[in-house]
């Protein structure tokens, strides 16, 4: 009896195995967003070479990555259409007609281990590397581009300001009052980070201290602007200062 369940067992795992080799790079893609989509974030990435790092995740890490994710894939249309698909040995490329997009897009999968993943050999070995830490340093590197777009935005706004009220420079609040910057920075935090604007009792100086919520998983690096320009250095969370080095954008 012992060996009929385990010949059983064995007919069915490897009926298995063959089923999962044999789904298409077409299916493969289809599959992955459609699961981002309905928010099975652990199933859609399964599909996909960042299965790395999803299945290396905590519960809590899960929740606190969920609503990046949701602001990510909430845009993924209901329709989703299969226009063609080529493949070269272990790598593919499918084309997938969006609804609202009038071209087919091009998704790259790769083949691993036998089973179809989306996602090219850049992204396969970061994910490698990287592992667990993988979605809280990709998120990191979105906020910190974002911080130093907003932290531009606030420097442009009181430049141009203090020109027009003779040298005069505003307050966080008054800049969002005036529609300067976005409301999103009225109570001091935004993509991850928190904002200090301090303005002088005369209002003829400023400076502006921008940390990481929460060091090493919103952000690392802390940046200090004032009049004389931007500067940023990784404190561990601890405000930089106008000691700190001239702040030097990452060559793409």
């Amino acid at each position: 009896m012992r060996k009929v369940v385990i010949v059983i067992l064995f007919i069915f795992f490897a009926s298995f195995v063959i089923q999962a080799q044999k789904t298409s790079p077409s299916d493969t893609v289809i599959h992955f967003y459609r699961a981002l989509k309905e928010k099975k974030y652990i199933e859609g990435f399964r599909y996909s070479v960042y299965k790395g790092a999803i299945e290396g995740l905590t519960a809590a890490e899960l929740q606190e990555l969920e609503p990046d994710f949701a602001r990510t894939f909430s845009e993924i249309p209901n329709k989703i259409d299969v226009k063609g698909e080529q493949v070269n040995n272990d790598s593919a490329v499918v084309f997938l007609k969006f609804d609202g997009i009038a071209e087919p897009q091009p998704v790259a999968l790769l083949r691993v281990n036998g089973e179809w993943l989306v996602g090219d050999q850049e992204a396969f070995a970061m994910v490698k590397q990287q592992g667990r830490s993988f979605f809280f340093n990709s998120r990191m590197v979105v906020n910190e581009e974002e911080a130093v777009n907003l932290i531009s935005r606030i420097y442009g706004s009181e430049l141009l300001y203090a020109k027009q009220f003779g040298g005069r420079y505003l307050s966080l609040s008054e800049l969002v009052n005036m529609q300067a910057v976005s409301k999103d920075v009225e109570d001091g935090e935004a993509n991850g980070y928190k904002f200090t604007l301090t303005v002088s009792a005369d209002k003829m100086s400023y400076s502006l201290t921008v940390v990481p919520t929460a060091y090493g998983k919103t952000g690392k690096q802390s940046f200090y602007a004032d009049p004389q320009g931007l500067r940023a250095e990784d404190l561990k969370g601890q405000p930089a200062t106008s000691k700190s080095p001239i702040f030097q954008p990452k060559q793409n």
